[in-house]
């Protein structure tokens, strides 16, 4: 078996900055078979049986030449290796140490221990705000943020709790996005906010005989919970319609709980509200109006600014764990920094545009209709794939880039169970991609020459489990590659 080695040993910021003053120039232009070397185009053309349903390129950064392509200039669904240029497009416009900001402020002046306005809760679109995998409790941050207030002896809120997500646009979900995501209700693709919290989904804690028999985490009314749970065996679940917020308890509940079941909302800037008035109410301050969603009136004074952790420690969910709610909440945030607004209408074009003019990707050869790959309506050629990735592999946050990827045959990310006991296994890293009818893998591998090969293997087709022997076998062919 292969000796695991940590990417950091494989590829450090130097060997990068060497790399790109050695072959800084080579991929422009369409890459064409004809154009790799014999032997292992040959090889690489023998293991693809359909090259039709496949879009192939492998590049070596050394030497500044291809070693197989097929077809590397057809454009087709990506999956999850759409993931790479949201990657790449937030790391280039807000940069690895970036922060997400999270706002409390108040509308109107404070008197006697009342603020005669509104509480504002205004976002950034920081997906770990109140994420459970990061803080153990997603209450944690309200209330520290409601504890400012507190130190400032106020005790009534004259108005309510207005939650501002009017960073990103007021689409919550991507275009054509599988129907079992239930367009944001699944807990592997929740909606996506200018204001999230807690991943956006909402926590039904179920109780039988005990009141309603249900309550809600955080608790928000304002959501509508119909219960139609019956007591005895079988499976209990949370469920709501796709466009509508109402959410239905079916199944049966049995012993005595409490039992909990996760829903993604449809309108999820309701459940930051919801927190932050739960943290006011627990900290013995009245609120005396209603949760409403809105921008920030002019004049909003802040009292308490909430930063996320950095942009570099969320890749790793992006890239190795392949998190589709971290994806969408960087891309729609680069693309707020690009063009004022994260977008799901224009971010498509202004993503194209950056990969363009920063990274010689053809027009027509890349659109991003969504950050994480889910929607159907996502292109790119290998071609595309290859040129971004050589572009972040030249720029100076090369190394986060790399380290965020899975290494094949870790059991720490998404290619755990792929070239377990081959020469690919602790070398080459990349990101996986899936979704019905298509199976990607693109990233970097070194050969047992010593070059760093950038690929892509993208296939759309029926024989996915096939397809993904094919990248196995063409990775392990790059890996003993000993020109």
């Amino acid at each position: 078996m292969t000796t695991m080695q940590p990417v950091r040993k494989l590829f450090r910021p130097g060997l990068a900055a060497a790399a790109a003053a050695a072959a800084v120039v080579v991929l422009g232009g369409a890459v064409r078979p004809d154009d790799a070397p014999g032997a292992l185009q040959a090889q690489a053309e023998a293991a693809v049986s359909n090259p039709g349903e496949w879009t192939i390129l492998a590049w070596s950064v050394d030497r500044g030449q291809t070693l197989f392509a097929i077809n590397a200039d057809q454009a087709l669904v990506p999956a999850s290796n759409n993931k790479v240029f949201s990657s790449i497009w937030a790391l280039e416009l807000l940069g690895p140490r970036y922060r997400f900001r999270t706002d409390l402020l108040v509308t109107g002046p404070v008197e006697g221990g009342v603020v005669r306005g509104d509480v504002v809760i205004r976002g950034s679109g920081d997906p770990a705000f109140g994420y459970p995998g990061i803080d153990k409790d997603p209450m944690k941050s309200p209330r520290a943020m409601v504890q400012t207030l507190v130190r400032k002896g106020i005790r009534v809120i004259e108005g309510g709790v207005l939650a501002d997500a009017t960073v990103f646009d007021s689409l919550h979900y991507g275009p054509d996005w599988p129907k079992d995501t239930g367009n944001g209700a699944a807990m592997y693709a929740p909606t996506v906010s200018g204001l999230p919290f807690q991943r956006n989904m909402l926590w039904v804690e179920m109780t039988p005989g005990v009141g309603k028999g249900y309550e809600l985490e955080p608790h928000v009314p304002e959501i509508p919970v119909v219960n139609k749970a019956r007591p005895g065996g079988g499976r209990g679940f949370a469920v709501r319609q796709p466009g509508e917020d109402t959410i239905t308890i079916k199944g049966g509940i049995s012993g005595k709980g409490p039992h909990r079941y996760p829903i993604g909302v449809a309108n999820p800037a309701l459940l930051s509200a919801a927190a932050i008035r739960q943290a006011l109410v627990e900290a013995g301050i009245q609120v005396r109006g209603p949760i409403r969603l809105g921008a920030t009136p002019e004049g909003a004074k802040l009292v308490h600014r909430h930063y996320s952790i950095t942009l570099a420690e969320m890749l790793d969910r992006v890239n190795r764990d392949s998190d589709n709610f971290f994806a969408e909440h960087l891309w729609k945030a680069a693309c707020a920094a690009a063009i004022g607004q994260g977008s799901y209408t224009d971010g498509g074009a202004a993503s194209a545009s950056f990969f363009h003019q920063r990274a010689k990707v053809p027009f027509g050869q890349l659109y991003q209709a969504d950050g994480s790959g889910l929607s159907a309506r996502n292109r790119t050629s290998a071609f595309a794939m290859v040129n971004a990735l050589h572009y972040a592999h030249r720029r100076p946050y090369s190394q986060v880039f790399h380290e965020s990827l899975a290494i094949a045959g870790d059991a720490d990310g998404s290619m755990r169970r792929m070239f377990n006991g081959t020469p690919a296994e602790g070398n080459l890293h990349a990101k996986t991609g899936y979704i019905r009818g298509v199976r990607s893998l693109s990233g970097f591998v070194k050969t047992r020459g010593g070059q760093t090969v950038i690929f892509s293997f993208i296939y759309n087709g029926r024989n996915t489990s096939g397809a993904r022997g094919v990248q196995i076998q063409l990775g392990n062919l790059l890996a003993e590659y000993a020109g």
